[in-house]
């Protein structure tokens, strides 16, 4: 009565604050992770179908609609399976499905457990039971216990294998449990990644009593012994007994540390034909050799090849052919009386797959050779199927290189196969080495390697291609030579012609003039009328200037315009040149100042010879000031005089006038502007401005 009341407290105080209460354990389970961390209110009566641990852990229970669990944070009342209790609290996501913080919990009374869904392997792989009560037969395989008082029986539902995890320790005669065929009463659970998804599915049992036999394994010495070449072959009497040990015998291959045995049968057996031959009443016995089968031991045995071996194991299709697991042997194996011999095979018989799990023996060629955490592999070449080989050593085995041509021994393995039409094809194939002996280097590769000849290809393209660069660079070498031996010659030819019009200038111009200014000498040291005279005078003194600014001109045509690099002394040298009594003349240069090419320093001296001679034509100055100065970027030149001054128009050129434009023309040689300004108060300025950059 109280816990009636206790219980309607709970629900009228939940409704107060208007959320739901779960009241069916499918309810809970079908609670979305998200909704789950809201902490909905759980009240809900069911049945305890499996406790974790005993005083402690997660309870699993159970009712009409389906599974769930709670956890409570102190376990005051003793429980066991059958117990219907009352749990109140809060939903939590769990790992899979949602279960249940218990804040209180009561045990109503004890009954039995829940009823038990019967379930294969789907049921428990799809997680339609997860953590429910569930019932399932299959066939006993092999039992472990990897921890104290826990153990593992593998169970096989069908063709698939799942974990009953026991939570005591192995049972008495448990060989009797190993392939009987069992009946399992269990908790269905399996690991869950941080996905929330089920990875695999196992079973959970509190202790042996849930797990009973429902038909005892046959003896393993009455087994029929069955050759490998018929495991899994289609035999319609033994359709029955699929799932069961099989027993068979033969001579041991190889052995490996981790149980994997290899063995021989003992005859040979001839490999029908799927169509009939050309004469139907005898059968090709060429194709007749002994089969070979994989075997794995429940738990590894020391075995040497050569020996007879008489194992039971459960069939179990690999890569390719069939093999034995979970076997043990049914007798001591004999001791060896004489080793065995490998196979002599090609890569195309590998390839038909006719030689999975033998002992064969195989010439390749080496791709390339790597130590792993196993030992080495080999990668080699093999055409079409994939192959390689592994060497379980830690070892360092010979100097392998690619190219190499090798002999090696070893199980034979199709790691994988694909199908044609009806027919499996291999697809991948292994060779298992039993130890370093098995290597044999029986040709070391050419020196010619493909990364040698690459190099060589590469140092002779690279020879190539300086050759070329090394042509080009002649060949520009010689256009450049070339070109300077052209100036040369053109600049010899301007010289010679200059010193020619030079000569000519001094043989006749110049003996002309001076015969005028001796006979206007002459003139002037008879009587004449004053105003005679002082046309005399003046006569005498334009001449002397003529015969000056002649000596000038054959002075600049003899001089070398190379030979001009100091703008600054060429221009004090024309200052001396011009400088009289009647005309002054300076020179204001602002250092510091850019070398200039040997080009532009001559038509600048000849712009500013130009422009002075321009003021003694015509400007009847007294002072002449040449300044060179740098200005922004710019070379300046400037020729001031205080004459009368300068129309702009008459800059322009006029008929027999061609100093102006002589001027204009060598600026535009070098890139330079002039300019013609008023120099205030009175007289002219010629400026020239000479951008750098552009030399």
């Amino acid at each position: 009565m109280n816990l009636r009341l206790l219980g309607l407290l709970s629900l009228l105080a939940f409704s107060a604050q208007g959320q739901e209460v779960l009241t069916r354990a499918a309810q809970v389970r079908a609670l979305p992770p998200d909704r789950a961390l809201e902490s909905v209110p759980v009240d809900l009566q069911a049945v305890v179908g499996f406790i974790e641990a005993p005083g402690g852990g997660t309870v699993f229970i159970q009712d009409e609609t389906g599974g769930t669990f709670f956890r409570a944070p102190d376990r005051t009342q003793p429980m066991k399976p059958g117990d219907r209790v009352h749990v109140k609290g809060t939903s939590m996501p769990g790992l899979y499905l949602t279960g249940i913080i218990a804040q209180s919990y009561k045990v109503l009374g004890s009954g039995n457990p829940p009823l038990p869904a019967p379930a294969g392997y789907e049921d428990l792989a799809t997680g339609r039971y997860h953590y429910q009560m569930v019932q399932v037969e299959g066939i006993g395989r092999r039992l472990s216990m990897p921890e104290e008082n826990h153990s593992v029986l593998h169970l096989a539902l069908g063709s698939r294998v799942v974990e009953v995890r026991v939570d005591a320790p192995l049972p008495d005669g448990m060989e009797d449990w190993v392939d009987a065929r069992l009946q399992i009463t269990a908790l269905a659970a399996g690991g869950i990644n941080d996905r929330r998804q089920l990875v695999f599915p196992y079973l959970r049992v509190s202790d042996w009593s849930e797990v009973k036999i429902l038909k005892p394994a046959p003896a393993v010495a009455d087994l029929e012994a069955l050759p490998a070449a018929r495991l899994l072959r289609f035999d319609p009497g033994r359709i029955p007994e699929f799932g069961h040990r099989v027993r068979t015998m033969g001579k041991v291959l190889a052995a490996f540390p981790d149980g994997q045995v290899f063995i021989r049968d003992l005859k040979a057996e001839v490999q029908v034909p799927s169509s009939p031959p050309i004469k139907p009443l005898v059968l090709p016995t060429d194709n007749a050799r002994p089969a070979a089968m994989a075997v794995r031991l429940a738990s590894p045995q020391l075995l040497k090849p050569g020996q007879l071996l008489d194992v039971a194991g459960f069939p179990n299709m690999d890569g390719f052919s069939a093999s034995l697991v979970d076997a043990v042997l049914v007798k001591e194996a004999t001791p060896v009386v004489h080793g065995m011999e490998p196979v002599q095979v090609t890569l195309k018989e590998i390839a038909s797959g006719s030689f999975d799990a033998d002992l064969v023996r195989l010439e390749v060629e080496l791709v390339d050779a790597y130590r792993t955490g196993a030992g080495w592999e080999l990668r080699l070449l093999s055409g079409a199927l994939p192959i390689r080989a592994l060497l379980p050593t830690a070892e360092d085995i010979p100097d392998l290189r690619p190219g190499s041509l090798l002999q090696l021994t070893g199980i034979c393995r199709i790691e994988s196969s694909t199908d044609q039409g009806f027919r499996s094809r291999p697809e991948r194939a292994m060779l298992m080495l039993r130890g370093a002996g098995d290597l044999v280097v029986l040709s070391a590769p050419s020196w010619w390697t493909v990364q040698r000849l690459v190099g060589l290809v590469g140092l002779l393209l690279a020879l190539v291609a300086g050759g070329l660069l090394w042509i080009t660079l002649l060949r520009r070498q010689v256009a450049k030579q070339g070109a300077a031996l052209r100036r040369r010659i053109a600049h010899e030819a301007a010289l010679e012609e200059r010193q020619r019009i030079a000569r000519e200038f001094h043989d006749t111009l110049e003996q002309e003039l001076a015969g005028l200014s001796l006979r206007l000498d002459a003139a002037v040291t008879r009587p004449l009328e004053e105003k005679a005279k002082r046309l005399m005078e003046t006569s005498r003194h334009l001449v002397s200037r003529i015969q000056t600014e002649a000596r000038n001109l054959v002075a600049d045509l003899r001089a070398d315009p190379e030979s001009v690099t100091d703008l600054s002394a060429a221009l004090q040298e024309l200052a001396d040149r011009t400088l009289s009594d009647l005309l002054q003349v300076t020179v204001l240069v602002e250092p510091p100042l850019p070398a200039l090419p040997v080009h532009v320093a001559h038509h600048l001296r000849m712009i500013a010879q130009e422009a002075v001679t321009n003021v003694l034509k015509h400007a009847h100055a007294t002072s002449i000031v040449l300044g060179l100065r740098m200005h922004e970027g710019q070379l300046c030149l400037t020729v001031a005089d205080d004459g009368q001054g300068l129309d702009q128009t008459s800059t322009q050129g006029q008929t027999g006038h061609f100093g102006c434009m002589g001027i204009r023309e060598r600026c535009l040689r070098i890139g330079a502007q002039v300019e013609w300004l008023d120099n205030r108060p009175r007289g002219t300025q010629v400026r020239v401005t000479l951008p750098l950059t552009s030399e």
